[in-house]
C-alpha cells in the first residue's frame, strides 16, 4: 500500500508539517473508525469540532500542507458520507478489488500495443467484473455477443439493464 498524504507529511523533518501529519492521520483513523462503529451524537460532534478547526488552520500554508488542506476542507462532505449514508464504505477497498484482475492481467501479459487493444482489454474486463459481480457467467455472454457479431445480428443487451 503507498504512503498517505498524511502519514507523508507526519514524517517531514520540518515540525509544523509533521504535526500536521499526525493530528490528520489520528483524524482520519477515527473517522475511519466511525465509520465502522458508528459513534454516538456527542462523539461525532466533537471529532467534526476537531477537524473542522484542523483543515482551515492550515489551509493558508504554501507548501504540501496547505494543498492537503485545501483538498480536505474542498471534500469535506464526501469524508462524512460513510457515516451519514448506510451502505457507504468508509475505504476504497472494493474499488481496488474491482481493479485487481485488471492490474494482474496487464502485468502477466505485458499490456496492449494499441489503442484498439486497450478498448478491446476494457470492454473483455468490464464485462467479467459485471458478470461476476452479479453472479452471471460471463463466458456464455461473450460466446453470444461474438456469435451475433460474426452473423451480422445486433448484440441484445437488454439483460443489462436487468442488472440494476
Amino acid at each position: 500500500m503507498g504512503v498517505t498524504p498524511s502519514r507523508g507529511l507526519s514524517e517531514r523533518q520540518d515540525p509544523d508539517l509533521a504535526r500536521f501529519g499526525k493530528r490528520l492521520m489520528t483524524e482520519l483513523a477515527l473517522l475511519i473508525q466511525g465509520g465502522r462503529e458508528s459513534p454516538a451524537l456527542g462523539e461525532w460532534r466533537m471529532f467534526n469540532a476537531r477537524f473542522a478547526r484542523l483543515a482551515p488552520e492550515n489551509r493558508d500554508r504554501e507548501d504540501e500542507a496547505g494543498v492537503f488542506a485545501r483538498r480536505l476542507v474542498n471534500e469535506r462532505e464526501s469524508l462524512w458520507l460513510c457515516i451519514s449514508e448506510d451502505g457507504v464504505d468508509p475505504t476504497n477497498n472494493r474499488a481496488e478489488r474491482a481493479l485487481r484482475y485488471g492490474v494482474i492481467w496487464r502485468k502477466r501479459s505485458l499490456g496492449t500495443w494499441s489503442e484498439k487493444g486497450d478498448r478491446w482489454v476494457e470492454r473483455i474486463l468490464s464485462l467479467k467484473h459485471t458478470c461476476r459481480m452479479h453472479g452471471i457467467p460471463a463466458y456464455s455472454r461473450l460466446v453470444q455477443a461474438v456469435a451475433d457479431y460474426l452473423g451480422n445480428q445486433p448484440t441484445d443487451l437488454a439483460w443489462i439493464g436487468t442488472l440494476a
